[in-house]
């Protein structure tokens, strides 16, 4: 099966210290949702990169919380769809780049996993999509009663029926290049 990269919301707000959506133990996600990347751009697979952009101080059009995290900018030959809503079908670059690639599984990394990669695959999967969430390049952020890798964990439970659950190193060894 032919596979396309989503990057869902690899932005300074998760990365930043002090921001209300930072993720301390961001760090090995990161690495990993890195190395799909790489792994997406040498095998010629096409990518989205989604970016939350809305109005105020989180991830607002002039905050530099908004901003890609460094080694995540699109190159130009990536697709760019910018988004205002969790789901990634609120931006019509994405839902052009996904119909565009409606032979593909759309492979999601990015965050959160209990808010943007969650809503994009529900709402692909009720419009006809295939997705894989690549576990370890996800992570969410914790809230009052729950850690982040208890959000993380439950998200990911909840996808199961939504979409295939893969590991970085697993969706590499078995992947296809678009040859």
């Amino acid at each position: 099966m032919k596979k396309a990269l989503v990057v869902i919301d690899i932005q300074r707000e998760y990365v930043t210290p002090g921001r209300s959506f930072h993720i301390h133990g961001i760090g090995p996600s990161l690495e990993n949702a890195f190395s799909m990347l790489q792994f997406a751009r040498s095998s010629g697979w096409p990518i989205v990169h989604v970016q939350h952009i809305q109005d105020g101080d989180l991830f607002g059009r002039d905050s530099a919380g908004a901003d890609f995290i460094d080694g995540f900018v699109p190159k130009n030959s990536e697709t760019l769809a910018v988004k205002g809503n969790y789901s990634s079908f609120s931006s019509p670059e994405f839902e052009r780049f996904a119909n565009e690639h409606k032979d593909c599984e759309l492979v999601v990394i990015g965050y959160g996993t209990t808010m943007c990669c969650l809503s994009t695959i529900v709402d692909g999967y009720h419009r006809g999509y295939r997705f894989a969430l690549v576990e370890d390049a996800c992570a969410a952020k914790a809230t009052p009663s729950h850690t982040e890798a208890s959000m993380h964990s439950h998200a990911v439970a909840i996808l199961q029926p939504f979409a295939r659950l893969t590991q970085t190193e697993a969706e590499m060894a078995t992947a296809p290049a678009l040859a």
